[in-house]
């Protein structure tokens, strides 16, 4: 019997395959899994395929790739919704936990973000991200690149392809839990920007009921308008919004200076005792912290006409593998 974390993987696979009207081979799957929150590899969707096979849920389709059998739809059908429900919320806990980064030392492990695009656009996108790097609207100026060949989080970056990680704003609340601050990442958003000047929040999606980053959301529904932001002032950006106790509001603000001061930045809203903020309700006894998401370096990627391959909280890295844009 698989651990619950595979069999979480094995469910989303057979979910992917009964919404595709074709065959899919191991690369397409691969290619869906992290697009829905799951950092699986090619070469760990094929091993994953195999288990599946060899339970016949999944049958070969000659070079075409894979297709559902009626086992494999039955099998579906009996798993609980609720494997999903919940599951971002359940991996965004698992990523502040191993958030190890210590902001006085500027040492330790940081959450991040992963886009491959291809090499042809890589000195376009370069381009893009120093520029909603250098205008505040990323997490931090560090990031890796991680050319065709190399690689990144265990997985070879393709052929004709360059990877971009950035760090995630998850790092933020791993810093404050691991330093005995709670934290309920609430929401994620759009915020209106306009000459310059924050506004409120459009939309947003509660992380504790979506199945899918929301991030992930707002990005495929092209509802960012980030190089608009950067030639005119105004538009709309990625972010999202936490909650503390307000107990915790002194020990906070130090904190999110110590961040600012080791090149983790982002934070537009640092815990004013406002409710609502910015549009959005805080509980009472808590106040909000709001920040730009890491993900907006990659939106603006694809409003410049990129094809992206963008992988939201994908994993941890040591910030000694980070290298400061200059």
């Amino acid at each position: 019997m698989p651990d619950p974390d595979t069999q979480r993987k094995l469910i989303e696979i057979l979910r992917i395959l009964s919404e595709s009207t074709e065959e899919m081979g191991a690369r397409k799957i691969a290619e869906e899994l992290n697009r829905r929150g799951y950092n699986l590899g090619e070469r760990a969707t094929r091993y994953h395929l195999r288990m599946l096979d060899e339970r016949g849920f999944t049958k070969k389709h000659g070079y075409l790739g894979r297709v559902l059998t009626k086992m494999g739809e039955e099998e579906l059908k009996h798993a609980l919704v609720t494997d999903r429900m919940g599951f971002i919320s359940t991996r965004i806990e698992d990523f502040e936990i191993r958030t190890t980064f210590d902001p006085v030392t500027n040492s330790g492990d940081v959450v991040v973000n992963i886009c491959y695009v291809s090499k042809n656009d890589f000195d376009k996108a370069f381009g893009l991200m120093k520029r909603v790097v250098e205008s505040g609207y990323a997490i931090s100026p560090k990031i890796r690149v991680a050319d065709e060949g190399e690689e990144i989080l265990e997985n070879d970056v393709p052929e004709g392809q360059v990877a971009f990680a950035s760090v995630c704003s998850i790092t933020i609340d791993g810093v404050l839990i691991k330093n005995g601050i709670p934290v309920n990442l609430k929401y994620g958003g759009i915020i209106k920007i306009t000459d310059g000047v924050i506004q409120r929040f459009t939309d947003v999606i509660d992380y504790s009921g979506t199945s899918i980053n929301p991030m992930s959301v707002f990005t495929s529904r092209k509802m960012t308008s980030i190089i608009n932001v950067l030639d005119k002032g105004s538009g709309y950006m990625l972010a999202n919004i936490r909650e503390i106790p307000m107990t915790a509001r002194d020990s906070a603000l130090k904190l999110l200076d110590d961040l600012h001061a080791a090149d983790i930045n982002g934070i537009f809203s640092g815990c004013e005792s406002v409710r609502p903020l910015l549009g959005v309700p805080i509980e009472l006894g808590k106040c909000g912290i709001a920040s730009y998401s890491g993900i907006n370096p990659f939106a603006a990627f694809g409003e410049a006409g990129i094809k992206t391959r963008i992988l939201p909280l994908a994993a941890v890295m040591n910030v000694r593998e980070l290298k400061k844009m200059e």
